[in-house]
């Protein structure tokens, strides 16, 4: 599966393609700084997944979700970030993301969310509170935002 990395740090988008590059189910076929560069990129590669960081210059993961998703809806987009606030779990998928991996658990999570999201499923990172999952996507789900 063809994967866009979009992190506006060099480190970040070093330690990913590291983490995929053993696999040969994964194909990196780009990288970009920010959310304008990603939408640009994943009109022009056509990946399966884009793993993007939420909080970057020029435009934001969320905002480049939505419009990746409004214009290439079969993109499939697991966001990156730190934060684990109920507000935020709620933006990630209202945005039309179909994953959501805190950065302190990407060693571990990353590979198994892209799996989970590749085969159609939600992936949520474990260390946020599942009670909190469940109510975000029945939200989501209400609102009409499936996660597919």
């Amino acid at each position: 599966m063809r994967v866009l990395i979009v992190d506006d740090h060099a480190v970040v988008r070093r330690g990913v393609r590291a983490l995929l590059q053993p696999s040969p189910d994964w194909e990196i076929c780009g990288e970009a700084e920010n959310g304008q560069d990603a939408i640009r990129l994943a009109e022009d590669l056509k990946p399966e997944i884009i793993i993007m960081d939420l909080s970057m210059p020029v435009m934001n993961g969320l905002q480049a979700t939505r419009a990746i998703r409004q214009s290439l809806p079969q993109i499939k987009v697991v966001l990156f970030s730190l934060h684990t606030s109920s507000e935020l779990v709620r933006s990630i998928f209202m945005a039309g993301a179909q994953g959501y991996v805190l950065k302190s658990d990407a060693e571990t999570d990353l590979l198994t969310a892209l799996e989970t999201v590749h085969n159609n499923k939600t992936y949520v990172s474990p260390a946020i509170d599942p009670g909190l999952v469940s109510r975000v996507l029945e939200q989501v789900q209400s609102e009409g935002k499936t996660p597919d």
